[in-house]
């Protein structure tokens, strides 16, 4: 578990554990990824109050997954025999991407239109671990300041090549 926010009912969790685990996930360059469906994974079986939840299941994945799928997620399915659910992962793809590196152009931040693009992008809320916060984050913001050097700036190299 990472928090106490993983269980309900009963003692809660060792905080100590809990950041040791996270530590890993981070030191791993793991990121939690985002899931549908009920969020406690075991269940005591108990009744009343008696009964002690917790989430002890979650996929993670490393940043080749994030960087190669659009959309990288867990549903947590209803549980049958076993006193864990199953989860089920899905990653998808919208379409067949041509890999081109993103380059950053200092000239950009000459331009007041370009840091309040970069405040903006960053401004926007996602929820998960830090490291999938972060990658979400750089990733929005990649595709924003391609879309708005595009735009805005056109093709410098061309406009270099016409003077």
């Amino acid at each position: 578990m990472l928090s106490t926010d993983d269980c309900k009912g009963g003692v809660a969790p060792n905080q100590v554990s809990c950041n040791e685990f996270l530590d890993w996930i981070n030191t791993n360059d793991l990121s939690c990824m985002p899931f549908t469906g009920t969020c406690y994974t075991w269940c005591n079986g108990r009744r009343g109050l008696h009964r002690i939840h917790r989430r002890l299941d979650r996929a993670l994945c490393n940043r080749v997954c994030l960087d190669e799928w659009d959309s990288c997620t867990y549903q947590v399915l209803v549980k049958n025999c076993s006193d864990h659910p199953p989860i089920l992962t899905s990653l998808a793809s919208n379409s067949l991407r041509k890999v081109s590196n993103f380059r950053f152009f200092s000239m950009w931040l000459q331009d007041a239109s370009c840091m309040k693009l970069i405040h903006d992008s960053w401004a926007n809320k996602f929820v998960g671990c830090p490291m999938f916060i972060l990658h979400h984050k750089l990733k929005r913001l990649k595709v924003e300041l391609r879309d708005w050097n595009k735009n805005y700036f056109g093709n410098v190299h061309n406009a270099v090549l016409l003077q």
